[in-house]
């Protein structure tokens, strides 16, 4: 039982990792399309700015989208018995870690 446990919590850990990895690249090409194309405009979730090219609010999402998922199935991994606020500090941990961002592990 205590491999299972040790197994859903690395299946956990991973997921937090791949949505901190998303969280900054996302955070990287934001800061770049803001240098590029400037931070005018409305801001939207996700894409951050209304102006930006097609093709790179697409990817902003896509990689919002992606961070937000990993997250939920980081917190879906969860063994049996283990509390939520186990959980968070997994997430948490990962964060401090890795670098979380906006739309990395919520805490």
């Amino acid at each position: 039982m205590r491999d299972d446990r040790l197994t859903r919590f690395d299946q956990a850990r991973e997921h937090f990792r791949r949505a901190c990895a998303c969280a900054r690249q996302h955070a990287i090409l934001a800061r770049t399309a803001m240098h590029l194309y400037g931070d005018h405009g409305p801001v939207i979730s996700g894409c951050v700015r209304d102006h930006f090219p097609e093709r790179v609010k697409k990817r902003l999402c896509d990689l919002a989208r992606s961070a937000t998922e990993h997250t939920d199935a980081g917190y879906a991994a969860r063994p049996p018995r283990a509390r939520r606020s186990t959980m968070r500090a997994l997430a948490s941990d990962v964060a401090r870690r890795e670098g979380g961002g906006y739309y990395g592990p919520r805490v």
